[in-house]
């Protein structure tokens, strides 16, 4: 027989491929890899091993094109499908994701791996219901499988549904006590529930075990100042900063309490590195322009003259509404602006806006940059134009109304003698995190009942059957059917002598348009309403009732009501 010697550089190169695999050494593994599959490259099984040491060593994209390269060599393969799938996942690319993990269910439907990797992907896409019949079929098959009751626990969170996520993450612990995850998980639960204590011990328990988990030392310190502690709070993120400089969502916790606390300076300056966070549902998707982003340095004045900004609006309706303030601001030190928003605000921006600025809507990519020097995202304004708390631009209004549809809203009320107000109670939202806002409409029922009130629907979110039946019987007009844009919900509140409403984008709409407002605000409070003042530096027209307790709505009510007593007459308010 004779020496083949491809053969044997490729056998020699494997056999260090996989001693160096088990101890560890990802990169000497792929190196010897690569020259195995240099002479070799139809041997698919080293591609798959090669694209495991490259997922191993973090080094996803160059996983994920060896694996793609296996799959189109290789037999249909649990393995590979699962690898694969999980790679996708870690790249953000949960459709990908899902197919591969799809297609290794689909090839052992028994395998657990694949399905609870499924169920998680699932759960990414908002497909909560699949992601709840993966975690089942993995307890039919393996009843005590804590991976799977911290999934489900994990998905009741999301949905809202407080005792279930409780007793899935309590099942997953009493299987596995040192379940980091599921620790995690049920204080996160137990703080938003304002069950603080609890949340606290949770936590400690979780850092006794690991120490300097970045992620949970940040869940500590958000719970630290949910009780008020902000010193302390500060203080640990500032020391998590010390260890690791680059923890974006460290950074980001940092931005929100100094701008909570009123440091709007330091604050927006933090708030920079809300593009780079990674916990869930804080991430803020940048533009992709291919213009230079606009800082509001000394050193771009000139440019900034001779040129144009293209400003990206991004997160909420409240915050486009809130921090349009801005683009008037902005109109002095460049020769064109144009404003990108989102399409229910374009007439209402368009027209205050008119003559000014160029208003359009759409995707950032869809958008011609030709003609402009810069962009800027919204609320990169503020750290821009170097806000602090003296020099907010808080001239109302700001947002201007049609004429005609605040002229036909007038006339539809004019019989109306009481006072006249419009009701907000609750974000439409069901994560537990916004759940938060809403207020039990029976806490409103005496409210309601008031005579001297005429009470108008702002709320557009859907109402559950529960809450229609509720309605049904109260005195409350609901128009909302009306409101197809912001245009027109601005006009209706022209029309209303007042405002009052949960954290939602109608109170900076009524704030913006210089309409009397009360903001029915929860302990833990967004960081632009800072603390303990009923004013905002925001909106002058603007009067807030704080939550002391957590989810403790009725003195809140209470207070209100109190107000709504002294406050007879409409020119009293707010």
């Amino acid at each position: 027989m004779s020496f083949d010697p491809v053969a044997a550089t490729v056998r020699v190169a494997e056999s260090e491929a996989r001693e160096r695999l088990s101890v560890g050494d990802f990169a000497a593994a792929e190196a010897a890899l690569h020259t195995a599959l240099a002479q070799a490259p139809e041997r698919y099984d080293l591609r798959c091993l090669c694209a495991y040491a490259q997922q191993s060593a973090g080094h996803l994209h160059a996983a994920r094109a060896n694996y793609e390269q296996a799959a189109q060599q290789a037999p249909a393969s649990l393995e590979l499908f699962n690898n694969l799938g999980v790679v996708c996942a870690r790249l953000n690319d949960p459709a990908s994701a899902r197919l591969w993990l799809e297609r290794a269910v689909q090839l052992a439907p028994d395998a657990l791996p694949p399905r609870l990797e499924l169920a998680g992907v699932l759960q990414s896409q908002d497909d909560i219901a699949g992601a709840l019949a993966c975690y089942e079929r993995v307890l039919t098959l393996d009843p005590r499988n804590a991976r799977a009751f911290f999934g489900m626990g994990s998905a009741f969170a999301h949905c809202g549904w407080n005792d279930d996520a409780i007793q899935a993450f309590e099942t997953a612990l009493a299987l596995e006590p040192a379940y980091l995850e599921a620790l995690n998980g049920l204080g996160i639960v137990c703080k938003r529930l304002g069950r603080y204590e609890r949340a606290h011990a949770l936590f400690a328990q979780a850092l006794a075990l690991t120490p300097d988990d970045p992620s949970l030392l940040r869940n500590q310190g958000l719970l630290l100042g949910a009780m008020g502690d902000y010193t302390a709070a500060e203080r640990l993120f500032r020391d998590i900063l010390r260890r690791h400089p680059d923890d974006a969502d460290a950074h980001f916790n940092l931005a929100s309490l100094c701008l909570l606390t009123g440091r709007l300076a330091e604050g927006f300056r933090e708030y920079e590195y809300r593009w780079h966070t990674r916990e869930p549902g804080s991430a803020v998707k940048a533009p992709t322009s291919t213009l230079p982003r606009w800082h509001g340095t000394p050193e771009e004045a000139a440019a900034a003259a001779m040129g144009g900004l293209v400003i990206y609006a991004e997160q909420g309706f409240g915050d486009c509404i809130q921090f349009s303030r801005y683009v008037d601001l902005v109109t002095s030190r460049f020769a064109r602006v144009r404003l990108q928003t989102r399409g229910s605000l374009l007439s209402l921006m368009r027209r205050s806006f008119a003559g000014r600025v160029e208003v359009v809507a759409g995707e950032v990519n869809e958008t011609d940059e030709a003609g402009f020097s810069h962009h800027c995202p919204l609320l990169s304004l503020p750290f821009a134009c170097k806000t602090d708390l003296a020099n907010i631009p808080a001239s109302v209004p700001y947002l201007v109304t049609a004429p005609e549809k605040r002229a036909a809203w007038q006339e539809r009320l004019v019989g109306e003698s009481r006072r006249k107000i419009g009701l907000v109670w609750a974000t439409g939202k069901r994560g537990l995190h916004k759940q938060t806002f809403d207020v039990p409409l029976e806490l409103l029922a005496p409210l309601l009942a008031r005579a001297d009130v005429a009470w108008y629907s702002l709320n557009k979110a859907p109402a559950s059957a529960a809450e229609q039946a509720f309605l049904a019987t109260q005195p409350i007009t609901d128009w909302t059917a009306k409101l197809n844009d912001f245009d027109d919900t601005a006009a209706f509140i022209e029309a209303l002598d007042l405002v009052i409403s949960v954290d939602t984008a109608v109170v900076h709409l009524a704030g913006a348009l210089g309409k009397p407002v009360w903001l029915l605000n929860r302990a833990e409070s967004e960081w632009r309403w800072l603390l303990v003042r009923s004013d905002s530096p925001w909106y002058p027209t603007m009067r807030i009732f704080r939550q002391a307790r957590a989810r403790d709505w009725a003195p809140v009510i209470a207070e209100l009501a109190a107000a709504l007593d002294a406050d007879a007459l409409p020119e009293n308010l707010p």
